[in-house]
């Protein structure tokens, strides 16, 4: 059995999710579990909707519905005819009223809690998952639907859910193989989820890859392939660099490392349900089915060295200083105390006598409540204008320069040496971001 996760561009329109039931039926032997993500961009559309019905624009939310219907109409009527055409729009029209009812009250009341996010942002797979099931069984695939939010079982972080492994297993290992007799493949969500008290939850963005990992670690699957729109995992954002290579093998630690620091290519939960049944993970580009794209497996022992260039383009960067008799130990314990009570993820940490750096992601909602408690206890300098560069591989404590080829790309606030010794990260200004960037994977790959 295997898992084939598909992301948004790879079920984007008519024309992509016939190329999805085309790859699959060419899995078929191997016993297809899929894991699809909501059409691209429509969890971005999700989003504003409830923002713009929590400040009460309804005029706004409807537009946005309607365009939500009608763009998953369009690809009903693309692809399917007859009978099941009309079966699948009607389920189309289920959720956008199910969906319209409910940001309706949030416009009423003014208010938009996690819980009410998530359920608002769950749409978007169940509209996408209606469709690509239709469309495989239109193309003659039996194909069983399956609702995921049966299968994966969460806190209640509502918007950033932390799976119970245990609990979910045991629902995958329960459902997948009952709902499979009969059927060539059976066909879920990623991304969404409920808690164990049966509310909505949603694993954050680009929680896709999460779930199929986890369904892949349930099932003992062979593998688990995440099918995107590039060929494999890249020595950079090809977005932003070009060229950029592929990179045909990297262990489950500098993938788990890369997507930690930035690399999109994975979620950065997803490795570790993988590496725990070592379960090989495959990164693979729906446009290109025929490229053998990049495999992630145990460290193979031959291949050191940088990697890759990650990045984080919107980074906070703050600097903490105690007085000189202050403890350090009490200062740590103190500063990360209070970030515990804020839930903030930090990124980086460089810690001196009576000083205190780190950078975490833009937009984490705890952020101002922490800088506002710290500056009343140190002097705090907070920067909002910066990014993050990170080069990753094994190794890196005995390749020799590293850093001085981050500084020669331009200017510094921080470095960082992971305790891992898998990457070597520095704080940059964001409007030199690109240019670093590129100056550094030319240095390391392409000099």
């Amino acid at each position: 059995m295997i898992v084939m996760k598909f992301g948004g561009t790879s079920v984007q329109n008519e024309e992509a999710i016939g190329r999805v039931v085309s790859i699959v039926r060419g899995r078929l032997a191997e016993k297809p579990v899929v894991v699809v993500s909501a059409l691209s961009k429509v969890t971005r559309l999700l989003v504003k909707m409830a923002e713009d019905a929590e400040n009460g624009n309804a005029d706004s939310v409807r537009t946005s519905l309607a365009q939500l219907r009608k763009r998953h109409y369009d690809v009903c009527d693309a692809m399917l005819g007859g009978e099941l055409l009309e079966q699948t729009k009607d389920k189309v029209d289920d959720f956008c009223k199910q969906l319209g009812t409910f940001v309706e009250g949030v416009c009423q009341i003014g208010e938009l809690s996690p819980r009410s996010k998530a359920r608002i942002m769950a749409t978007g797979e169940l509209l996408s998952s209606t469709i690509v099931s239709a469309a495989m069984n239109a193309a003659g695939l039996r194909c069983r639907w399956v609702d995921a939010r049966r299968l994966i079982i969460t806190d209640d972080n509502y918007l950033n859910a932390r799976p119970d492994l245990g609990v979910s297993a045991a629902n995958i290992c329960r459902i997948i193989p009952r709902e499979s007799k009969g059927a060539d493949v059976v066909l879920t969500q990623g991304f969404i989820s409920s808690t164990t008290e049966g509310g909505p939850s949603v694993l954050g963005f680009e929680g896709s890859d999460y779930s199929a990992a986890i369904i892949g670690m349930a099932l003992d699957a062979d593998r688990v392939e995440i099918w995107t729109d590039v060929d494999g995992i890249r020595t950079s954002d090809p977005r932003v660099v070009s060229p950029t290579a592929k990179i045909g093998r990297v262990s489950y630690e500098e993938a788990a490392q890369m997507a930690y620091l930035g690399a999109r290519v994975l979620h950065p939960m997803t490795i570790g349900p993988a590496r725990g049944r070592n379960i090989p993970i495959m990164v693979l580009n729906t446009m290109n089915p025929a490229c053998e794209g990049s495999t992630v497996a145990m460290y193979d022992g031959k291949t050191g060295g940088p990697k890759a260039v990650a990045f984080l383009r919107d980074i906070d960067y703050v600097e903490i200083s105690a007085p000189d008799n202050t403890n350090s130990v009490e200062m740590i314990s103190d500063v990360f105390s209070i970030l515990k009570e804020n839930k903030l993820e930090i990124s980086l940490i460089s810690h001196s006598v009576g000083r205190l750096s780190f950078t975490l992601e833009s937009g984490q909602p705890g952020l101002a409540s922490a800088v506002r408690t710290l500056s009343a206890r140190y002097t705090l300098v907070h920067y909002r204008d910066k990014s993050q560069l990170s080069v990753v591989g094994r190794e890196l404590e005995v390749c020799k320069g590293i850093s001085d080829d981050i500084k020669a790309c331009g200017k510094v606030y921080m470095m960082s040496q992971g305790a891992s010794m898998m990457d070597v990260s520095a704080v940059v200004d964001r409007d030199s971001l690109d240019k670093m960037v590129n100056e550094l994977h030319k240095i390391l790959f392409n000099g």
